[in-house]
């Protein structure tokens, strides 16, 4: 009787650090996604979150949708250096920086 419930907290576990993970790489995807469609790819062509789609949701928002990992996903992305944020407050995306994680990522 106990080993069942030890195997399903296990698995609770595991799930409990792995889907966030997942999702936020997925979420990752879906924002270099983003940045190529609005051609924010360099400094000239920086846009503002707003623009980009990528605006914090109200609270109307967060509380009827399912959690959005794009704004987690964006932050990672500013701190590895792949989205570059310039003095006025736009971002755009840095293409040798991606193509580098990316290359990590795949050897994971």
């Amino acid at each position: 009787m106990l080993f069942p419930i030890l195997i399903l907290m296990l698995v609770a576990f595991v799930a409990a650090f792995f889907i966030p993970a997942l999702l936020t790489r997925r979420a990752m995807f879906k924002v270099i996604r983003i940045f190529y469609q609005h051609h924010a790819l360099r400094t000239d062509e920086a846009k503002t979150l707003q623009e980009l789609g990528l605006g914090r949701p109200d609270f109307l928002q967060r509380m009827t949708r399912p959690r959005d990992y794009r704004q987690y996903a964006l932050q990672l992305m500013i701190k590895q250096g792949m989205i570059v944020e310039n003095a006025d407050g736009r971002l755009y995306l840095v293409e040798e920086k991606v193509d580098q994680n990316l290359r990590r990522l795949e050897k994971d």
